[in-house]
This record gives C-alpha cells, structure tokens and sequence, in this order.
C-alpha cells in the first residue's frame, strides 16, 4: 500500500526518461522525490529497473542482504578472524531488523551500516585519497536510499565511536575534521534529493501532526518490550498469528541471535577482569547499553536523544542494536578462539539464566501462552547448549564454531523467515474486471480533461491505485501535503488518524471541486443523490459511480470571499457548497481599484462570465485558453506547492493560495494562453550542485593518480 506503489512510479518516471518529482496519483498530487521511501535516487533501485515490479523486489532485497552481509564481514575481517567474521556477518545480514524490513528503505540503508564504519576504520589507519572517495560514496549511496532518520542514526553511533577512540588518542582532530568533511560531500552530492526532502518536511503531513503530538519517549519500553529484543517469538509468532503481547514490527527487531547477548556478558567479563578498556571490543559492551537505554526509555540518555532526534522514529534505533550485537558476537568466537572458552561459556550461562527469569517474572494469562513462550526460547538454549562443545581441547574448537554457527542460522531463520515468503507475479496486483473498466475510462479520456477518483469506504485503498495509473484525492503518506490534508478533514470530516484513512463522505460538494468524477464502491453500496451520481459499473469486484456535477482541474471564479481571519476562513469553507462558483482566498494582492471592484465586488446576473479551455495536460504541465471580460480569479485543485509556475502568455504571474491549500492566480482581461507547470528549484539546484561536486572529484582524483604515475 506504500512502498511499492511508490517504487512503481519511480521506475514508470526513469523508463520514461524523467525525474521521478511528481506524485500525481495520490492526496490530489504532491513531491515523490521527496518522500525519500520511493527510493527515487536509489542505486539499488536504478541496478532492478530492467526487471518486472515483483522481481525487482526480490532482487533488491537480495542485494540488500548481500551488501550487508559482505561489508560485515569485511568490517569483521579487520579485527577478527575469518571465521568470527562469517559469524557477525550472518548475525547482521539475518537479523530481525533486517528481514522484516527488508523491502523498506530503512534496510536499504542500513545494509550499509557496517561499510560506514569499514570507511571511517580505514580513514582512523590512514587517510589517503581513495579511503576519503570512498568514505564520500558510501555515505552519498546512504543519503539516496531514502531514510534520512536511519542515516541520522548511523551517524549517532559513528558519533559514540569517534568519542571512544578520540579518549583513546587512537585519532586526531584533523582526521575527524576529514571524515566530518567527506559525509559533508555526501550531503552535497545527495542534495537532489536532500533539498526536496527539507522544503517538504515541514509542510508534510507527519511533521504537522507532531508539532500537535510529538513522538512518545520510550516507545515499545516497557518490559514485554524488553523481552522481544531478547526473543522475538516470546508472545507469538507474528506473522503467522496474532501476539498476546507488544510483538509487532516496531519491537521485535532488535534481535540478532542470542550468541550476541551471550557476547555482551562475556566481553564485559573479560575486560574487568584482564583490564582491557581500550580494545576496540570494548566500544561494543559500552555502546549496547547506551542503545538499549534510548529503546527502553531510560531517564536522561533517553531524553537528550529524543530531544536532538524529535522527528526520528527512534524504536527503529534497533537496527544499531542488532549491528552492536552481530559484532559482538563475532567479538566472543575470535577470544574463545584465540585465547580460552570461559568468557562465551560465563557469557552462555548468564544469558541462561536471564531467559529462565524471563519466563519466571512474566504473568502468562493460561498454560497455552507460557507454552508458546517457552518452545520460543528453545532455538536460543540449544545455541547456549551448543556452546558449551567450547569446553572441547582447542584443536577442535574451529569444528565446533562452525556447529554452533549452524545452530545460530537456525536460530535467526525461525525468529524472521516468515516476514519475506516468496510470492508468485501473478498475485502482484492482480487486474480485476472494475480495474479494467476504469482503465479503459482512462484510455478514452482526452488529455484536455484530466479527472480523479476516490475509494469509498475500504474499496481500492490509498496508493494501491497508483499501480493502475489512477489518480487519487487520498493518500496513504506521512510526507503527503499537510496543508491539503488538513483542509479535507475541516471540510469533509476524512478522518486523517486512521491508518488507512478510508473516504466515507459521498455528499460533500467538496468532491466536485476536487475533479473526482469517479467514485469506487464495495458491491451493494448505494449512494444516495441519485441525480448527481449514475453507476455505471456494477459487479461483484464492486461498482463505479460517475459524478455528473464534477468541476474541472482549472476553471474561473465568478465569485471572490476574501476572509482574513483563520477562524472565520475554515468556517467559510465548511459552510461553503458553491463551489462551482466561488474562490475563497485569505490574501487577495490587487494592483488596481479596478481589480479590486472586478474580484470583490457583487457581479450582475446577466455579467459576461469568463471563460477557460484546458488545451493540454499532463501530472506536471497544464495549457489553457482563457478569455476574461474582467479581473478574473483562476480556481485550481492542484494543490499549491513550492515549484509550481503559471505563465500568461509567456510572462511569470504570482502563484495565489485559495481554498485553503490550492493553487490559483488572477488574470486581467483580455484573451490569454496560460500555462501552469512544475520545475522545482530545490531538485534542479541540487543537482547542479551534486554533478559539480562529482566533477571536482573526479578531476581532483585523475589529476592525483597522473602526480602519482610521474
């Protein structure tokens, strides 16, 4: 209902050689680009576009699991070992967090959590010109796959490490200065889709919610929470049932496998007890539980977090867990390796017994529940169980390492296989007989009279009818226009809280304005004004009402309310229901007496009345055809949006804000060719900056590789 409908539109812009900037078929338009879950500029999106829509899911989320994975190891191999490092791979590639995201944008970047720190050690060694590119590559890649707030959180926790080492004099200032730098010229280079975002965030729908309710400190804290992130399963198996407990997507990935629980305590041990505060392990045991105080919600550390994060949705601050624990993991099997087993084996028992407590201190409504919490936990015992084999001579400990990394697949494939099963195409929004119709409606439909539709009820949810090429006055969108979105819940009661905010509103006359010429409908739904509502479809898919009193895209005004007053202007708008002839306007700039007598005054009935033509149209470029007898106000349902430009005649004319949230414009009399169209200065000006930026660096780099040569 989200991520894939966006994907879909993203991939139809490139393969029809344009900037996916437009989301034309949801919440009456507003920015895709901006809304960084369509991925737009993703690298990994770009490298699926010759695929179908499914399969280029599942091979993103092949390569998501193979970036993971690869640079884990890598990052691993530096410190540990080869078989440690397949370890901490496989704990991080095959974690909850990573699986039941998988087809997210916060996987998208996540997967490159562990390449950011691999660049920043390898910066740390040494600073040379390509560890400084590369370092600028992957967190550029990171900016464009699209979830700021993960990047946000990675860049937290590089944060905690550059800390670590600076107490540690194991790096200079100058070389946090260049690291600072290169993610710096990431920014630069991912400003196309960086500027989009900013000039969207505050106008989004999300954002305005939150300025009226803001993000809860200690989401998913309690102690059932506390218990996921150690057992995933410990209240049911989501998907596949229902939990009796807080078990859902949000809570239950911060778990990477209990080896690393187990790692926790035993790198804790073995640093207390050999004094060995400043390994690089240690950095692991102190961060995990500054991680796991802002998940739980702990006083001050959760606080300040929350106050520098306000906007971030800081439960998806698991994905550093479960990164800190795959580490940590690989951590213990390279001591137990290297040096003696009673570490992971302390470690192992501890992590025992706090499972047992678990199901000790926890109140199990029946016998059924503790049950399943406690076939739940055998997967992570029989790790645990298999990790005493450690006790063996030390010959045979690497066979053993490997049965106990067979244990720890099995136990992370049970905690999240069932989130990514594997789909046949057939059953990817499948076209139904309705779907069909409205396709064809579409066909026959010239370009000079675009129009929308609404689902009523549960019929054809938000976004899902941005697959079939329909355009849509819902929106199913945290990014969607905030401003619009409000106005719809003023006028017309859209109830904007509920999750999939279904139209229930037939009546209003708010939907004529809104060129919705087509309502969906349920099979046996009847809507009530006969006269203004014909069915012209009726199966057992569901059935199509044609509005006849639907308004067009653009039309003129016959008459101008101008209502300073924010209380007075909604109350205007709920009490309005001529919307075929009136433009209500908070602000109306004149240039004349005259104009303002033409658009303010009370017109004769028998007044010459202007008229408009729409030539031409397409998401992002209207022509028209106006004659206005008089100073004339232009109504639109194009929401009014930063980039939008009108053009009279070939000369720029000021964009004007009517009905709350649209676009409009005045225009004197006379006979003129108007055109409105979309050209975003902060898309186009970021990527002047980010190709120029490219540029300079490959020019610095050949320039330094010819220096070097001679």
């Amino acid at each position: 209902m989200q991520i894939v409908p966006w994907a879909h539109q993203v991939r139809e812009a490139w393969k029809s050689m344009h900037f996916p900037l437009w989301n034309a078929l949801s919440g009456a338009g507003y920015p895709l680009l901006a809304n960084g879950q369509s991925s737009g500029l993703s690298p990994l999106r770009f490298l699926a576009l010759p695929l179908p829509l499914g399969q280029s899911f599942t091979a993103e989320a092949a390569m998501k699991i193979l970036i993971a994975m690869s640079f884990m190891y890598a990052f691993c191999r530096r410190r540990w070992s080869e078989l440690p490092s397949a370890f901490g791979a496989i704990c991080f590639g095959y974690c909850t967090f990573v699986q039941t995201w998988l087809h997210f944008p916060l996987v998208t970047v996540g997967a490159f959590l562990p390449a950011a720190f691999l660049t920043l050690d390898l910066l740390i060694e040494r600073v040379t010109w390509p560890r400084f590119v590369a370092t600028i590559a992957v967190w550029a890649v990171m900016l464009f796959g699209g979830h700021p707030e993960t990047v946000a959180h990675i860049f937290f926790l590089v944060g905690l490490y550059l800390i670590f080492v600076l107490v540690q004099r194991a790096v200079t200032l100058r070389q946090v200065g260049i690291f600072i730098a290169a993610v710096a010229l990431a920014a630069i280079i991912a400003s196309p889709f960086l500027a989009p975002f900013a000039e969207a965030l505050h106008k989004s729908k999300r954002y305005q919610e939150l300025q009226v309710h803001p993000n809860a400190i200690g989401y998913y804290s309690d102690f059932p929470s506390m218990v996921i992130l150690f057992q995933p399963h410990f209240f049911g198996h989501v998907p596949y049932e229902k939990a009796w407990g807080p078990e859902v997507a949000e809570s239950i990935t911060g778990f990477a496998g209990v080896l690393g629980v187990a790692a926790w305590f035993g790198l804790l041990i073995r640093a207390v007890v050999r004094r060995r505060w400043r390994d690089p392990e240690f950095f692991f045991v102190l961060a995990a539980p500054i991680i796991l105080g802002i998940i739980l919600g702990w006083p001050v550390v959760s606080q300040v977090f929350h106050f520098a994060f306000a906007l971030a949705a800081n439960a998806r601050l698991r994905l550093m867990l479960c990164w800190l624990v795959a580490a940590m993991a690989a951590a213990i099997i390279d001591v137990t390796l290297r040096e003696r087993p009673v570490y992971l084996l302390a470690g192992a028992a501890l992590s025992a017994a706090m499972l047992l407590y678990l199901m000790m201190r926890m109140p199990f409504p029946d016998a059924v529940r503790k049950d399943t919490a406690m076939l739940a936990i055998l997967p992570s015992l029989v790790v645990i169980a298999v990790s005493i084999l450690f006790i063996l001579p030390a010959r045979a400990r690497p066979i053993v390492a490997m049965i106990v990394l067979v244990a720890v697949i099995s136990e992370l494939w049970e905690a999240s296989s069932g989130w990514n099963p594997v789909l046949p195409q057939e059953r990817s929004y499948p076209s139904t007989p309705l779907i069909e119709r409205l396709q064809d409606i579409v066909k026959r439909t010239p370009r000079s009279a675009p129009f929308r539709i609404v689902g009523f009820g549960p019929a054809l949810f938000p976004n899902a009818q941005a697959i079939y090429g329909f355009e849509d006055i819902r929106a199913h969108d945290p990014m969607a226009n905030g401003r619009y979105v409000g106005v719809l819940r003023v006028v017309t009661g859209y109830n904007t809280g509920d999750y999939f905010a279904k139209w229930e509103n037939a009546d209003t006359r708010f939907l004529d304005f809104l060129n919705v010429k087509y309502i969906i409908t349920s099979r046996g739904v009847e809507l009530r004004d006969k006269q203004r509502y014909t069915a012209i479809y009726d199966a057992k898919d569901g059935r199509i009402f044609e509005n006849r009193d639907v308004l067009p895209r653009f039309y003129p005004a016959r008459n101008v309310l101008l209502e300073f007053k924010g209380d007075y202007f909604a109350r205007r708008l709920v009490t309005e229901n001529d919307w075929a002839h009136t433009g209500v306007v908070k602000t109306l700039p004149v240039e004349s007496d005259r104009m303002r007598q033409d658009l303010l005054a009370p017109r004769p009935v028998n007044a010459p009345e202007a008229k408009l033509t729409i030539t031409d149209s397409s998401p992002t470029d209207f022509r028209m055809r106006l004659h206005a007898p008089r100073y004339t106000l232009i109504v639109s349902s194009q929401p009014i949006w930063p980039g939008w430009h009108i053009r009279r005649n070939g000369r720029a004319v000021d964009a004007l804000p009517v009905n709350g949230a649209f676009l409009g414009f005045t225009v004197p009399p006379g006979d003129w060719d108007i055109r409105v169209f979309y050209f975003p200065a902060s898309f186009y000006a970021g990527l002047a900056a980010s190709l120029i930026t490219i540029v300079v660096l490959i020019v610095i780099s050949i320039r330094r590789r010819g220096h070097l040569r001679s």
